[in-house]
């Protein structure tokens, strides 16, 4: 049984352009819907006083990535239309921790499928903890599908 909506997280990545390319392909096999999220990872608030130098340069800063953040997201959802020849249902902006958005997003839409790309991690990041991938992969309740560039040696996904 195929998914009936695929939910692709893209941080613009190398890996996840990888992951977009695939999922395009499967969302247009399956005429499965093809959403799409980008997470912005948000950092704990420093104890400003109310009024201080540091706490508006700290909201100015947060206020450049969201604009960013955005606009990666619009980018990638232009690629995917108009150089893949996907079809993006719906797009989604978050805020906080991505995994935990990414996983929550796709229990929202009840998807099928969960599509993003691996990450080439050195050993000893992998000793101190896992990955957004690795923590979707083993945290979600629904499947996850990991794209990894090592791995798509012989597929028919062009690169």
């Amino acid at each position: 049984m195929f998914p009936t909506k695929i939910l692709l997280a893209t941080d613009g990545s190398r890996e996840a352009s990888l992951a977009a390319k695939v999922a395009v392909e499967l969302a247009n096999c399956t005429a499965s819907e093809l959403h799409v999220v980008h997470v912005l990872h948000t950092v704990l608030e420093f104890p400003y006083p109310p009024r201080s130098p540091a706490k508006e340069q700290s909201e100015a800063l947060l206020e450049q990535r969201r604009l960013k953040g955005l606009k990666l997201l619009d980018d990638q959802v232009k690629w995917v239309e108009e150089d893949l020849g996907g079809s993006v249902r719906s797009s989604y902006y978050r805020e906080g921790r991505p995994e935990k958005e990414v996983i929550r997003l796709g229990k929202e839409l009840d998807v099928g499928l969960i599509m993003t790309g691996g990450q080439k991690r050195l050993w000893f990041e992998r000793i101190f903890g896992a990955g957004f991938s690795e923590t979707v992969l083993r945290r979600a309740d629904r499947p996850v599908l990991v794209i990894d560039e090592r791995r798509l040696q012989g597929s028919s996904v062009s690169r």
